[in-house]
């Protein structure tokens, strides 16, 4: 779908899934904003056409009140905002202690709520059905076990966006939800050495039923997961198209991910409890 060029803001941009959103969205003529916290990084992106790297750590109000600013004096207005930031979260509850979980949330709540409040200001100029993309996860509609911290994220940023879309209706910002499945992930690659350490350096009453449920997230071939143009397709369409979808499911497996989110909560803890009996 052909439109005027829109001025784009998208954190998370740094790497992955979110460079390639930046990168796709500045070839096609768009103003884009993309944020990063490294220095390298920010260079990387501001060689992209129509891309400006932007230091933009979610979790640091100063930085996302300063590039609002900087839109404000420039485009004077956005008609994109891709929550992209976000951070795993794995571990039995026990484990962890509740800076953990904190900071889990932070960002990829608690970064998003920040966002879209400081943002809201210059979306509500745009003329051309400004949006709201928040980036959730498969992992918002249902919940495995050593997976709290970011289970409980991204079910709260799923409540979070249902929220807002309906606040937000009668000013004609549209909000929607991506929730990408199985794939391919720089936050997952980067994982798996800590999840090499964690396998022989904490010991608790739930360290082995935890490998042996975190192994199939960590070391599952990279041919299983998905291309992450996935992900890229599907928010063009909700940034181009003023009728697009409310949610998104790029790459979703049909086990276990389906079958997590649609089986009964009974049938599901029989399920764990029998994968992660001792053996």
């Amino acid at each position: 779908m052909k439109t005027e060029p829109k001025v784009i803001v998208i954190s998370g941009a740094s790497s992955g899934i979110g460079f390639r959103i930046a990168q796709r969205l500045g070839r096609e003529g768009n103003t884009v904003f993309a944020g990063a916290r490294k220095d390298a990084d920010i260079e990387h992106l501001s060689k992209m056409e129509n891309v400006t790297g932007i230091r933009l750590e979610v979790t640091e109000p100063e930085d996302i009140l300063a590039l609002a600013r900087r839109i404000e004096s420039g485009p004077g207005r956005l008609d994109a905002l891709i929550n992209n930031a976000g951070m795993i979260g794995w571990g039995a509850v026990m484990e962890r202690d509740l800076p953990y979980f904190q900071r889990v949330m932070d960002v990829n709540l608690n970064g998003a709520v920040r966002m879209t409040q400081s943002f809201y200001p210059l979306l509500r100029k745009s003329t051309s059905s400004p949006v709201i993309i928040n980036m959730s996860s498969q992992g918002g509609t249902y919940a495995f076990p050593f997976w709290a911290p970011y289970h409980m994220s991204k079910w709260a940023l799923e409540a979070f966006s249902n929220c807002l879309r309906r606040e937000l209706q009668p000013f004609g910002i549209r909000v929607v939800v991506v929730q990408p499945g199985a794939i391919q992930s720089d936050a997952f690659k980067k994982g798996r050495s800590v999840f090499e350490q964690y396998k022989t350096d904490v010991h608790s009453d739930f360290h082995s039923r935890a490998v042996r449920l975190l192994q199939a997230a960590f070391e599952n071939p990279a041919r299983k997961e998905k291309d992450p143009e996935l992900v890229v397709r599907d928010v063009l369409h909700a940034v181009y198209h003023k009728n697009s979808r409310l949610y998104y499911q790029p790459g979703r497996r049909i086990i276990p991910d389906l079958l997590a989110a649609k089986l009964p909560a009974k049938a599901l803890d029989w399920f764990f409890r029998t994968f992660l009996r001792e053996q």
